[in-house]
């Protein structure tokens, strides 16, 4: 069976299991338009005005910066990635443009639970799930239709920090045990940077920032694509940009500006079910993936790995030890994973995770050299100017390089 078939054969199975240890992980887990079409020959003016009679909130500012930086949308990303984005929810009149790394699946899920009128928290429906679709074939279109009929809709995204979004990106789908990346992407960037490869599954994130850097846009991975090539908000009137960064808030305020505030999941079990949503992803994953990862890494290496995750993601302290011997790895089961999973998350709840998962960050940053952080920043210029994000931090250019720890040795 080949890695891209097993891929959809693993993300398609289980919706029962699913479902049932995702309340058993709940229960675990213990804490708290009237505007007209756009083209680029629209004067400032007119844009600001437009953006100022459709913007709700989190807007403020981004035609301003849309104007004083004169972006053009030239062709360089193709059409395609725009209308592939966009995920129109019919019953509400809402076009939702969903962009990688920016909780994505989270957002399908929900706006599917919202157009079929499933009272019930997004999380029933596995991540990638095939029957989880709102997708318009806009690429009927041509594209000057595709911008007048999202100009008759609500229009709502989300953005998010670039360094952020990159680093994300490294840890889910190439240093986290996933044999579908280390085959496809992960072989390319290690025969770009090496001259050679083997199974791709060895990326450093230094590499994969040379790819970022050295790759031209229309060749790379959509998940490093800029957000302001994907949503085009130069163009498209947005009614909310919300933020990665005020996350449930914004989650909240978009739910009220759709006029679904009445959707029950948004309570107090808010963190603890998306928690358990990311703890069950990531223990999930790897026992499906792992006879496929037995090619590249043995399956105690393949633990740390998902261990070594865990702790980048603020979930348990990087004070608590991965547990399992190299005989307890070979055929641990997904319960017995999930249950020192959730020990070691309770263990870890009086530690400052929130401070662990910066540290972590900043540690990947500082052991890429400054040319080439240099560099990184030109090729995100406009998601950081657009969406009003520090693209020099103090943390990642000032301090000392090549001092901190590799934390993704294992």
């Amino acid at each position: 069976m080949s890695a891209a078939r097993g891929y959809s054969r693993v993300m398609v199975c289980g919706f029962a299991t699913y479902a049932v240890l995702v309340i058993y992980l709940n229960m675990q887990i213990q804490g708290p338009k009237t505007a007209l079409f756009t083209t680029q020959r629209q004067s400032k003016e007119s844009r600001y005005a437009m953006s100022k009679q459709k913007g709700r909130f989190g807007l403020k500012g981004v035609t301003e910066r849309c104007s004083k930086i004169k972006y053009r949308y030239d062709g360089k990303i193709p059409n395609r990635i725009f209308t592939n984005s966009l995920l129109p929810l019919k019953k509400y009149n809402v076009t939702f443009c969903r962009v990688t790394k920016c909780a994505s699946t989270f957002w399908t899920r929900l706006l599917v639970c919202l157009e079929r009128d499933l009272w019930k928290p997004p999380y029933v429906f596995k991540p990638n799930d095939g029957s989880v679709k709102l997708r318009d074939n806009f690429n009927r279109f041509p594209i000057r239709k595709i911008y007048k009929r999202v100009n008759d809709t609500k229009n709502f995204m989300f953005s998010r920090n670039p360094y952020s979004r990159i680093f994300s990106f490294y840890v889910d789908k190439l240093f986290s045990p996933n044999p579908y990346y280390w085959n496809s992407l992960g072989v390319r960037i290690t025969k770009r940077s090496r001259g050679n490869a083997s199974c791709g599954h060895d990326v450093t994130f230094n590499e994969l920032v040379d790819y970022i850097i050295f790759t031209p846009s229309t060749a790379r991975d959509f998940h490093t694509i800029p957000i302001n090539d994907v949503c085009r908000p130069c163009i498209i009137p947005y009614d909310i940009i919300g933020k990665m960064e005020n996350f449930e808030n914004d989650v909240s305020n978009i739910l009220k500006e759709l006029g679904a505030e009445s959707y029950p999941y948004f309570s107090e079990n808010f963190r603890k079910e998306y928690t358990a949503d990311s703890i069950y992803d990531i223990a999930h994953a790897y026992i499906s993936f792992r006879q496929d990862s037995d090619k590249c890494i043995d399956r105690q290496t393949g633990l740390k790995r998902v261990w070594r995750v865990l702790q980048i993601r603020g979930i348990i302290s990087k004070s608590v030890q991965m547990p399992f011997s190299s005989k307890e790895s070979q055929t641990i089961t997904l319960s017995k994973l999930l249950n020192t999973i959730l020990k070691a998350r309770d263990d870890s709840l009086n530690e400052e995770l929130k401070d662990q998962k910066a540290t972590f960050f900043k540690e990947a940053y500082l052991s890429v050299p400054l040319d080439k952080m240099m560099k990184l920043q030109k090729v995100y210029k406009e998601d950081f100017q657009i969406f009003n994000y520090e693209s020099f931090p103090k943390n990642l250019f000032k301090a000392k390089r090549n001092t901190a720890k590799e934390i993704f040795i294992v």
